[in-house]
């Protein structure tokens, strides 16, 4: 083994699917960190044999041409991102692991900062970095902004420390944790295609762990948008997704799949309330809110406009519980359930 990877401390974990133009802009922006090259290496798994192979071959013989950090890569089946980064993450010899999306583009700094806070911490440090939204992300399509707003108040409680940073917080577009910790606790449930990151994130908390919110490991989100359909239906997968996690850990309540209906916003609350008990008023509502949330925006309303896709997100995500649990009636029995015990956090994730 040579000095240099002798000195390795951090592997940067990339899963792609489809995005050879975003993983080129995530590779050259690792290019220009702070941390020394022979400190830290890249791995990337392209999940998924396609026609967007070629490009992603291209991608990667270029960055070899022009990177002086280490860099290894492989293709696989398309099999899901918890699939791909738990394979790049078992394949690593360093003793910390840094997971970003490869749309992320990371300022200077950033690994110097993870690998900081993972250094001052213990074996089971793990470090939430920031994520900052692109310029002009409020013109983007608003399902698209509803995420950004959420990141952005979210971030600024955690750095202003009115929240503390949760298995809930952990989000796989920038974290980093120790690799025999990751290891530990079962690393990512490669069944999941979403939810995977606070799945892990509160396997992480059972087991002990020590968030840290990293101010400084901070990275730009450069969003490449998908279409409302495919948000919409990713948020009914995310309510069935959230049965499943709710009953591996056990019932825990932290990770009740209606902990945010009880304790979230009272408006969506009420919302999901009238219409999730069918499915056709719920198509019928959601349509409805999406074009007044158009609306919204065209006379520059733009946060009532973005808490009308909120709404949206709540009702399809809760379609998705109801799917999971059987029924409507199902669903009232675990709110009333999950709201009288004496165990339930009382705040939203």
């Amino acid at each position: 083994m040579s000095l240099g990877a002798a000195r390795r401390q951090v592997t940067v974990v990339i899963a792609s699917y489809k995005r050879p133009d975003a993983l080129a802009f995530a590779l050259r922006s690792l290019e220009q960190q702070t941390l020394p090259p022979c400190e830290f290496e890249v791995a990337v798994v392209i999940d998924g044999v396609d026609e967007t192979e070629h490009q992603y071959r291209d991608v990667i013989e270029n960055a070899c041409a022009e990177i002086s950090y280490l860099l290894r890569y492989e293709f696989q089946q398309n099999a899901g991102q918890a699939v791909a980064r738990h394979r790049a993450i078992n394949a690593a010899s360093t003793p910390w692991i840094c997971v970003i999306d490869d749309d992320m583009d990371l300022l200077p700094e950033f690994l110097a900062e993870h690998l900081k806070a993972l250094t001052a911490g213990t074996s089971k440090t793990v470090v939430i970095g920031r994520v900052l939204p692109e310029e002009g992300w409020a013109n983007g399509p608003l399902y698209e902004a509803v995420r950004t707003s959420h990141m952005l108040a979210s971030h600024e409680f955690l750095g202003r420390g009115l929240k503390a940073p949760s298995g809930y917080t952990l989000v796989t577009q920038n974290v980093s944790f120790g690799r025999e910790f990751y290891l530990a606790v079962g690393g990512f449930d490669e069944k999941l295609r979403l939810g995977e990151d606070s799945e892990l994130g509160l396997r992480f908390e059972l087991a002990g762990a020590g968030f840290v919110f990293g101010a400084r490991a901070a990275a730009i989100h450069r969003s490449r948008v998908g279409s409302y359909d495919t948000w919409l239906r990713r948020c009914v997968e995310y309510g069935r997704t959230s049965v499943y996690i709710f009953e591996k850990l056990g019932q825990d309540s932290r990770a009740h799949p209606l902990r945010n209906l009880v304790n979230g916003n009272r408006l969506n609350r009420a919302a999901v309330h009238v219409l999730c008990w069918s499915d056709a008023l719920a198509r019928v509502g959601t349509a409805t809110l999406s074009m007044t949330g158009v609306a919204l925006r065209r006379i520059g309303l733009l946060k009532p406009a973005i808490a009308t896709h909120k709404a949206i997100l709540a009702i399809a995500y809760h379609l998705g519980v109801k799917s999971a649990l059987g029924s409507w009636r199902r669903v009232l029995q675990a709110e009333r359930a999950f709201a009288s015990a004496a165990d339930a956090p009382r705040d939203p994730t």
